[in-house]
């Protein structure tokens, strides 16, 4: 089974929604979603560690949440979060979930496939599975 495509992970369009937050072009905050993601996070991590899952995916998970969702909120640390931004974060959300149905997915089925691929090392995810791609590019690149 290949990777997740990235628009198949909702942390991936929370990501983009920051972005478009900070560059002005929504004016709803992702503070909310973003908390709900880190507090995910660190319930993945102990489970991580609980699992004995390797040392290379975890500094990859921890990487990649530090830039998608710990210096977003740090970034964000001072803005109050509105009912109208936790409305918002449900309209993504249930457009999120549409979008997978159409993509023949499930939230169920992704959820389990990252966790899985997290906990047990199988880079089914899409930073972790770029990551090692480029890492076995470089470990076959040969210098002349």
């Amino acid at each position: 089974m290949e990777a997740l495509r990235i628009d198949l992970v909702f942390s991936y369009w929370i990501f983009i929604w920051y972005l478009l937050y900070i560059f002005k072009f929504i004016s709803y905050s992702p503070k909310f979603p973003l908390i709900i993601g880190l507090v995910d996070n660190i319930i993945m991590f102990i489970m991580m560690l609980t699992y004995g899952t390797s040392y290379k995916t975890i500094i990859y998970f921890v990487i990649i949440n530090t830039f998608i969702k710990v210096m977003p909120l740090y970034y964000l640390r001072n803005n109050l979060i509105k009912m109208r931004d936790i409305y918002f974060t449900i309209i993504l959300f249930t457009i999120f979930i549409i979008w997978l149905h159409i993509n023949s997915q499930s939230l169920i089925g992704n959820t389990k496939t990252i966790y899985d691929s997290l906990l047990y090392g199988k880079n089914k995810t899409p930073f972790i599975d770029f990551m090692n791609i480029i890492q076995n590019n470089f470990k076959n690149m040969k210098i002349l």
